[in-house]
């Protein structure tokens, strides 16, 4: 089974109650989406240090994408526009510490299984699934 790269985009941005962060969220996974085809917004919690040097709770949503960019060639690009996201967080979100917007790559299977069954109609095929695993490169 022959594997695809891609190259992981995920933005870190913190689940505070201030309508801007809602704001940038969307208008984020609207880029995302609209660059790449669609992403995934996850919840996640956990405790940063801050620049004073206090140990904080942390809630953020991830959002990720895999773009169909390969690392190694197409890096520049991959790097040019993590900095434009960068700019346009950090303009919006001008008050937070620090922003995480990491990439990686990361290779995609697919498998898929088609079954002849001669009672779903004249095609006979169905597919029961298709299976996509993410495997991280190391």
């Amino acid at each position: 089974m022959p594997l695809s790269e891609k190259v992981r985009v995920e933005i870190f941005v913190p689940d505070l109650p201030d309508p801007i962060y809602n704001r940038i969220l969307e208008e984020l996974g609207d880029e995302l989406s609209y660059a790449f085809g669609g992403c995934t917004v996850t919840q996640a919690f956990g405790k940063y240090r801050s620049a004073s040097g206090a140990i904080l709770p942390d809630k953020i949503n991830v959002l990720f994408t895999d773009a169909p960019f390969e690392w190694e060639k197409d890096r520049r690009i991959v790097e040019q526009y993590v900095l434009e996201l960068q700019n346009v967080v950090r303009r919006a979100l001008g008050k937070e510490e620090a922003i995480l917007i990491a990439v990686y790559p990361i290779f995609h299977s697919q498998l898929l299984e088609l079954i002849r069954r001669d009672a779903l109609g004249p095609s006979g095929l169905v597919i029961l699934g298709v299976l996509l695993l993410a495997v991280q490169a190391y």
